[in-house]
């Protein structure tokens, strides 16, 4: 059987006469494959466009933990491997024959040269391919919307802090380190908060850690609101957060942690501390640059010690170290 005949026989070039059949066939040859054969690897960039005619084609992608996903099976009139051959991208998949099967192949220097001598045959198989590559679409994208937001949501796990959603020291610790550079080559100003959830301990203690975890929370968020687009809030670690707020002096930061402190201060959290006479309030450490530090290891430490000092002098208050 020859090549045209073996394309006639599939659906997607139903619409083909036998004249573009035959102009097709001069550019293209055909395998013939069996179970467990490879057709194309995950991670090569084929020069080949695939046709299957008979029999099925497997495609299997790897996630990130080694697992393989099954993507589909390819039948007869389906075909894969244009992204590599008209974008030059490495496959997604690996395409392994999961039965009997025959394939016909288009090199893409076979596309060139019947774009060069039969456009109008050229343009009648690029419809075709267009088409059915929007159908393939359709199945296929719910699971790659799938992998899609596991990426995404895998992405933020390495950054935020899983129980408030802000960022997590690691990625705090890379923040400051960039902001101060930059500050200092710019010569701008550049604040860090460290703040600090008064009687957390007490809390955790005399009711429960679920309430302590609730109060960190409404404390993360207060925070945030307060922020706005000011700065870059992260979790320290427990009930200590930080918030890196860039082209900010000492007296701009000084505000703002001043509204921070306040809003706990105001905020009625006695629906979760029963009688337990306990007061929600905050601590805050300031650090400015170049005020009270001029390099980044002051920066860091004399934002410790100015919380340090807050709490020593009797909480709810804002301090910082010149």
């Amino acid at each position: 059987m020859t090549i045209s005949e073996e394309l006639k026989k599939i659906d997607l070039f139903s619409v083909c006469t036998k004249p573009d059949l035959e102009i097709i066939e001069k550019y293209t040859q055909i395998r013939n494959a069996v179970k467990g054969d490879v057709i194309a690897r995950e991670g090569e960039i084929p020069s080949e466009l695939f046709f299957i005619t008979r029999g099925r084609i497997t495609g299997s992608m790897k996630l990130p933990n080694s697992a393989e996903r099954k993507l589909g099976d390819y039948c007869a009139g389906s075909f894969f491997g244009a992204s590599s051959v008209f974008g030059k991208k490495p496959l997604t998949d690996t395409y392994t024959a999961s039965e009997e099967s025959t394939i016909v192949f288009v090199r893409e220097k076979g596309f060139t040269a019947l774009i060069e001598s039969n456009p109008s045959t050229a343009i009648l198989l690029f419809s075709i391919l267009l088409g059915r590559t929007v159908n393939e679409f359709r199945k296929t994208s719910s699971f790659l919307a799938d992998v899609v937001q596991w990426g995404e949501k895998a992405s933020c796990r390495v950054i935020t802090d899983e129980q408030t959603g802000v960022y997590n020291r690691s990625f705090l610790d890379d923040a400051i380190e960039n902001f101060f550079n930059i500050s200092k080559s710019n010569s701008k100003p550049l604040s860090l908060l460290m703040l600090d959830l008064d009687n957390c301990r007490r809390i955790n203690e005399t009711i429960s850690h679920d309430t302590g975890n609730i109060i960190i929370n409404k404390f993360a968020q207060i925070i945030k609101n307060s922020i706005s687009r000011h700065g870059i809030m992260a979790r320290y670690g427990g009930d200590e957060f930080t918030v890196l707020l860039p082209e900010t002096d000492l007296q701009k930061a000084s505000e703002i942690a001043e509204n921070i402190r306040k809003t706990v201060e105001d905020h009625d959290f006695s629906p979760l501390l029963a009688d337990s006479g306990i007061k929600v309030t905050t601590s805050i450490g300031i650090s400015s640059f170049p005020e009270t530090a001029v390099d980044i290891a002051a920066f860091k430490s004399k934002a410790d010690a100015s919380l340090y000092r807050a709490k020593e002098l009797g909480k709810n208050r804002i301090e910082y170290v010149d």
